[in-house]
């Protein structure tokens, strides 16, 4: 299987399940630097915001060349957040606005403080699924 990279999922809006599976697979087999520093750059978030929400210190993510299933796989979650509030929101910058904006939907929090649980990202993917189908709370 071809490598696919946070950087594809992100640019990559057909999330069918054949994507799905690259992501799995990407998964288990790691996440390089590289590719998180690519991916860090395309969504403009640093390398210490990025250690806030995954299993990793900023030190591990500096210095790992690859980084292990748990932490490769939050950070393909947080990929889909970034694609699907990037396609939904239309613009970069109002959806970094809003992913750093207290929401009274979520409990008074910020949608980014969310994203260190799996669950958590799961409540913020479903937040702004209201919002593309025009459902505020």
């Amino acid at each position: 299987m071809e490598a696919f990279t946070l950087t594809d999922f992100v640019e990559n809006s057909n999330h069918s399940p054949q994507t799905r599976m690259k992501v799995i697979h990407a998964s288990r087999k790691g996440v390089s630097r590289s590719d998180l520093k690519k991916f860090s750059l395309r969504v403009a978030l640093p390398l210490t915001k990025i250690s806030e929400v995954v299993p990793a210190s900023y030190s591990t993510l500096a210095k790992k060349s690859n980084y292990d299933k748990e932490v490769s796989e939050r950070l393909f979650e947080l990929a889909e957040v970034y694609a699907k509030g990037f396609d939904v929101f239309g613009d970069e910058k109002k959806f970094t606005r809003w992913l750093n904006k207290t929401s009274m939907a979520l409990g008074g929090m910020t949608p980014f403080s969310l994203l260190d649980t799996s669950y958590g990202v799961k409540v913020v993917l479903n937040e702004i699924d209201r919002i593309d189908y025009g459902i505020f709370a």
